[in-house]
């Protein structure tokens, strides 16, 4: 895992955990040409199934903690004295995070990582001023830093001694409150510069939730793990791999929210991963990979042996056609993107665009910031967010949650209505036209939260069978002239620059890429990007699968790295831009690896002959 230079400006999504208005007023805004709606689809909607989670599943009045008491005696402590004067502390909120995670991972047949830590984090959250005019408000660009979130965790001691805990509670508040007053002094004196000055509050009000959740429990086979890992990546060393690794993280959360409104949440879940991954150095030195994950809520929701072994031989056997595979080069032209690459190419595209505070950032693209009501997709195209969504067609999807980090109710969002978009993804900070949160505000411990996606999910109320898009790409190949077209069936992730200061474009890292020729022939290609900039590329969609996919994934911003899901029909898109990847100047090793043990040396052995 890898911190983003300049997060504020680049987003990415992953698969490999092991995945950017107030201010002036816009100006108004040219209509956007009506995207091009050539192809007569049937009225048949995109097959999604969904379960959801009832607003108070769970609940439990005889699980609250005692933390929750401690927490909120220490916050009625901090208001009652300092909610007057001239930095009167308006909002405290405090989030503690305990976490237990567990790390198992070999490689080759031999165990790598063995790990079993366990953290308790607490932040803080403080403001002073009002909610017109906080301590949080950027600072013009000329002086943008001074008072930028400190990213730190504070310590808490574990256990429920009164205290101790109470202690903690006390010393990071005084920190934080001395460090918000510092900045809003800052702010003051930064708007009395200013000619042109936001009418828009830093802060939006909720009502206070109540939630208090049994604590889970994590029932890990440790041993058993190890043996199947230890299968798993020996199993993996075939064909082209020179590297076979087989990886599970198991973990145990319980968040405890505590703040001034009177909300009082407990939340506790578990969380499961499998990460199948083989990898080789080609002869151009471009090192090649594939890697297959599961997700779930427990251990139990992994894959049994039998699908282990079904997932080892599909990584296997695209490594082995990645590795003869010539590389690509740049080129335009029709394509699809089948369910999971169209997933993430909305969650980079879209999806990162729409989330509110960047609506406000004077220092962003705003692409999406005056466009409410305009068309700016298909008519027969709708997205929205949900996080309450448990499974979507059957599959655990990896953004659900209740409550947000900012202890506001998660709640279904419409985005994109029959092409036209009607909304935002919103956290506490409020947009000019969107003044509540509607339960996006996100994190990881130790960040401020901002807006994020949860589940994203796209929608065609017209569709096709997935063999009927690929010939009618075959027919946009034929009506363009070009001499394919091209079909992506797999990704590893992506990621998209929302800053103004450079282009507004995405980038999405495609893994198994075809070339599909008029005639129906296919040819895997390697060494490149999708590539392209929001608007040409939402104009571009002309058609939509049946059938949806979801992508589970990790999701790292300015607020941290938070688990997200994307799912989408397969989509055909008139142009798509292809650019060539980097490929380094390396070579494969002098040698070839040591023989292997077993049955998996033939295998190998043949491989490199046929070299």
């Amino acid at each position: 895992m890898h911190r983003l230079p300049n997060p504020g400006a680049l987003v990415a999504l992953t698969g490999l955990l092991a995945c950017g208005g107030g201010g002036p007023k816009p100006p108004e805004t040219l209509p956007l040409p009506e995207p091009a709606e050539t192809v007569t689809l049937p009225e048949i909607a995109a097959v999604i199934k969904t379960s959801t989670s009832a607003p108070q599943e769970g609940h439990d009045p005889a699980a609250a903690s005692p933390l929750l008491g401690i927490m909120s005696k220490e916050v009625s402590r901090w208001t009652s004295q300092l909610a007057a004067g001239s930095d009167p502390l308006y909002y405290l909120a405090y989030q503690l995070v305990e976490q237990r995670q567990i790390v198992l991972e070999a490689e080759g047949g031999a165990l790598t990582t063995d790990s079993d830590d366990t953290a308790r984090n607490l932040d803080v959250e403080v403001r002073v001023g009002s909610p017109g005019l906080d301590n949080t408000r950027p600072l013009s660009t000329e002086e943008r830093g001074l008072n930028d979130p400190l990213t730190r965790r504070g310590v808490v001691p574990f256990g429920e001694d009164p205290q101790a805990i109470g202690n903690a509670l006390w010393l990071e508040t005084d920190r934080r409150y001395r460090e918000a007053v510092q900045a809003l002094a800052y702010v003051r004196q930064d708007q009395s510069t200013l000619s042109r000055k936001t009418q828009v509050p830093d802060f939006a009000r909720s009502q206070p939730e109540t939630y208090y959740e049994r604590p889970a429990t994590l029932v890990v086979d440790k041993a058993g793990w190890v043996q199947r890992l230890k299968r798993c990546s020996a199993a993996a060393l075939r064909g082209a791999a020179t590297r076979g690794s087989c990886r599970v993280q198991l973990e145990l959360n319980t968040a405890w929210f505590v703040n001034s409104e009177g909300s009082k949440i407990q939340q506790s879940w578990t969380t499961a991963q499998l990460a199948v991954s083989v990898g080789v150095k080609a002869d151009d030195g471009q090192g090649l990979s594939r890697l297959e994950q599961r997700f779930g809520r427990t251990a139990s929701d992994l894959p049994s042996d039998a699908d282990i072994d079904q997932i080892i031989k599909t990584v296997s056997d695209d490594l082995d056609a990645l590795h003869d595979a010539p590389l690509g080069e740049p080129y335009v032209g029709p394509a699809i993107l089948e369910g999971r690459a169209a997933g993430v190419f909305f969650h980079e595209v879209f999806g990162h665009r729409i989330e509110g505070h960047r609506q406000k950032d004077d220092t962003g693209g705003q692409t999406f910031a005056a466009m409410g009501q305009k068309q700016i997709a298909p008519s027969w195209l709708s997205v929205y967010d949900n996080p309450t969504l448990q499974t979507i067609n059957g599959m655990q999807v990896n953004g659900f949650y209740r409550f947000d980090d900012e202890g506001v109710r998660a709640r279904h969002v419409p985005l994109i209505d029959k092409g036209k978009l009607v909304g935002f993804l919103m956290g506490r900070n409020p947009i000019e036209g969107f003044d509540d949160s509607n339960g996006h505000g996100r994190r990881s411990p130790g960040l401020p939260p901002v807006s994020r996606q949860g589940n994203l999910v796209v929608e065609a109320s017209r569709s096709v069978e997935r063999s009927a898009l690929e010939q009618m790409l075959i027919e946009e190949i034929k009506k363009q002239d070009r001499p394919f077209g091209m079909v992506f069936t797999d990704i590893s992730g992506g990621f998209t620059n929302t800053s103004a200061f450079a282009p507004q474009a995405f980038k999405v890292n495609p893994v198994m890429a075809y070339r599909l020729y008029p005639d129906g022939r296919r040819v895997l290609v390697r060494g490149i990007d999708l590539s392209g900039t929001p608007l040409v590329a939402l104009q571009s969609i002309r058609a939509a699968s049946r059938e949806v996919e979801t992508f589970n994934g990790i999701c790292g911003a300015e607020s941290g790295w938070v688990p997200v899901s994307a799912s989408a029909p397969s989509l055909l898109l008139e142009k798509l831009e292809i650019e060539k990847s980097f490929v380094p100047p390396d070579r494969p090793p002098l040698l070839s690896p040591p023989p292997s043990i077993g049955a998996v040396a033939p295998a190998r052995a043949a491989k490199e002959t046929r070299r």
